[in-house]
């Protein structure tokens, strides 16, 4: 592709096939809003419902893992694109069939939505990465899915919830959405549209799946930072409750998050073009900052600041997830970003479980007060030391680019 990223009526239509895969992306959980019909409907119990919706978010780890070492490499894009949005129709299957369903048919519906939700990370960001080689354009479309992505997660969440309310079994209709990419894919997805994925480097080497140190430090890092995401999500509303005791009040304030992680969404790819990769660390200062004042919001009482501070660390989380695979993307070969984003996919999934285990230890150590004040403390602590190695990371990338550039 040119430098002015000139792109043809194809490429279009593949890029909004991709953002279409990517805004049914985050919708694992979003039938968790048809619960109690589940429970009456098949006699089990919240335990059962909640492993329901567990089984899918465990299930993308190693579906991320695996398309990812074999997308572009063994098996073309569009071949894993089409895979993929199957997957996700067929975990919409009980929208059709509704309590004509068993238990275990839900269970195995679940299972399979989630091995393809976790194809979509590494086929959507590898494809990306063909159509638009140079960083700041490629920044700027990452950036374009991180929005659909958090966009994708409040609209189809509502309307989980609407059709939801007609019948329990139509909450699943949103996966049927699938169908959409599917076709296009179908027509789209093709060498025309999507340059090849180069299997050597310019020596004539096979290339292969390695990562540079930073590489691996940042996602080191990138685990870091939604360990802190996922605690203010396991202990914030307990933290708020002990301030305001209205769960409106713990609604609203959760619901900003995705606010903060839009904004970061959105001005990541202008902020890229000025900052280049010293934009991580930029923008997770602000994140940093919204962790600050949670642990202030806390100690003063004041609601006010949990709204503020929910914002800001909405906005540094969303950089780490738009930022890091952005900035992977240039640590290595076209031919394996999409497992280099299988990596990043297992990373963040699983900073997501580390979480409750490290809160509870954090909490035995040092205590739990009312305001769980040892938790905020530890993650402003954790987020400077992430702050500081990803100044180092974003130094290592910018003294790799320019080597590549003298040679």
């Amino acid at each position: 592709m040119s430098e002015k990223t000139k792109i043809s009526a194809g490429q279009i239509g593949v890029f909004v096939a991709l953002m279409c895969m990517y805004f049914i992306g985050p919708m694992h959980s979003a039938v968790n809003v048809a619960s109690q019909d589940l429970m009456n409907v098949y006699g089990v119990d919240a335990s059962a419902v909640s492993y329901m919706v567990s089984i899918t978010n465990l299930l993308e780890i190693p579906a991320a893992l695996v398309i990812g070492l074999v997308a572009g490499r063994k098996l073309s894009y569009r071949v894993c694109a089409l895979l993929a949005t199957a997957l996700v129709v067929v975990g919409g299957l009980p929208t059709i069939l509704g309590s004509a369903l068993p238990w275990w048919g839900i269970m195995a519906t679940r299972c399979i939505l989630g091995l393809g939700l976790g194809c979509f990370m590494p086929i959507v960001m590898g494809v990306i990465s063909l159509m638009f080689q140079k960083e700041s354009v490629r920044a700027t479309m990452m950036s374009i899915a991180s929005v659909c992505f958090n966009v994708g997660m409040i609209l189809l969440t509502s309307l989980a919830g609407i059709l939801g309310a007609i019948s329990w079994n139509l909450a699943w209709g949103i996966y049927l959405i699938a169908l959409v990419p599917f076709a296009m894919c179908i027509f789209l997805l093709n060498p025309k549209n999507v340059p090849a994925v180069p299997q050597e480097n310019e020596k004539g080497e096979k290339v292969k799946i390695q990562l540079p140190v930073s590489g691996w430090a940042l996602l080191v890092l990138f685990l870091g930072t939604i360990i802190m995401s996922q605690s203010l999500f396991n202990l914030g509303g307990v933290s708020i409750g002990a301030v305001a005791g209205n769960p409106a009040v713990i609604g609203t304030v959760f619901s900003l998050f995705s606010v903060g992680a839009i904004a970061a969404a959105v001005l990541f790819g202008p902020a890229y073009k000025f900052l280049s990769a010293y934009t991580i660390p930029v923008f997770w200062i602000v994140g940093l900052i919204g962790y600050a004042l949670w642990f202030v919001a806390h100690a003063t009482g004041n609601v006010v600041l949990f709204y503020v501070a929910i914002i800001l660390a909405g906005f540094g989380t969303n950089t780490m997830t738009v930022g890091v695979p952005m900035l992977l993307s240039t640590f290595v070969a076209p031919a394996i970003v999409g497992a280099v984003m299988g990596f990043s996919y297992v990373f963040q999934n699983g900073g997501g479980f580390l979480a409750s285990p490290i809160d509870q230890v954090v909490l035995s150590i040092f205590g739990a007060d009312a305001i769980l004040s040892s938790v905020w403390i530890f993650n402003v602590v954790l987020g400077i030391i992430l702050l500081l190695g990803l100044f180092w990371v974003a130094k290592k990338a910018n003294a790799m680019k320019k080597e590549e550039a003298a040679e």
